[in-house]
């Protein structure tokens, strides 16, 4: 079992990526304990989104790779030494093959699939130097017990605001009724370590993309979404 999936595409002006498009466990890591319903639950994954960058890489003809493992495995988009890693609870579900890990297990985990993801996806930017960095997350409506989430579309902006303000002019235009709001529900001063260790070191444009899961819960809708941020992202490579 490989830690990612590639996309091919001819067009190097752009790359996607996707942390959390999968809920795969693998066989060798065993039973993580987390009821079959909650693995279908953003807790597991982020909903929609491998649909969206294989959608975003066609409309774009780019080349993009995905995680091919559960964020409940170990979570890509955290520092190595970041305490929720390997989560032993999320929103609500404890995790149980998560509790007391022996330090084999999770160096095991951390260098078959961690070191695995990141070292790919380094070598992907390396080969497109000049690349648009587009990174893909999906966001729950509703956290447990908090209230909904009014953002439709986010974007995680530290380093690259010039990108994200062109991108957020034209997504006014392409889609009026869709709230897009810069680090809402998340912020990139927060949770951005795939970005802060692959992108900004290289250099690179990017856009930090959040998408909230009821606009690309089915094939259909996430290739709706797909359209509209190929025609927002066009302009800018």
């Amino acid at each position: 079992m490989s830690a990612f999936i590639t996309i091919s595409g001819r067009d190097d002006a752009a790359f996607v990526f996707a942390d959390h498009a999968s809920n795969h466990v693998p066989d060798w890591v065993g039973d993580l304990g987390v009821p079959e319903a909650d693995m279908t639950r953003h807790i597991a994954w982020d909903i929609g989104t491998e649909a969206v960058t294989r959608a975003l890489c066609d409309r774009l003809g780019c080349a993009g790779m995905v995680c091919a493992f559960s964020r409940l495995v170990i979570d890509v988009n955290r520092d190595a030494q970041a305490p929720g890693l390997i989560p032993e609870s999320s929103d609500g579900t404890d995790i149980p093959g998560n509790h007391e890990l022996s330090d084999v297990a999770r160096d095991e985990r951390a260098s078959r699939l961690y070191d695995a993801y990141h070292a790919a996806l380094g070598a992907a930017l390396d080969d497109r130097p000049g690349c648009l960095a587009l990174s893909i997350h999906s966001f729950t409506p509703q956290l447990v017990g908090q209230p909904p989430r009014r953002t439709d579309i986010g974007l995680l902006v530290k380093d690259d605001s010039e990108t994200a303000v062109a991108f957020i002019a034209a997504m006014r235009d392409i889609a009026p009724d869709f709230l897009v709001e810069v680090n809402e529900p998340y912020s990139a001063f927060d949770l951005n370590h795939t970005v802060d260790h692959n992108v900004v070191p290289r250099g690179l444009r990017h856009l930090a993309i959040e998408l909230r899961q009821d606009h690309i819960g089915t094939e259909a809708d996430a290739v709706r979404m797909a359209d509209r941020l190929a025609r927002a992202i066009r302009p800018l490579l």
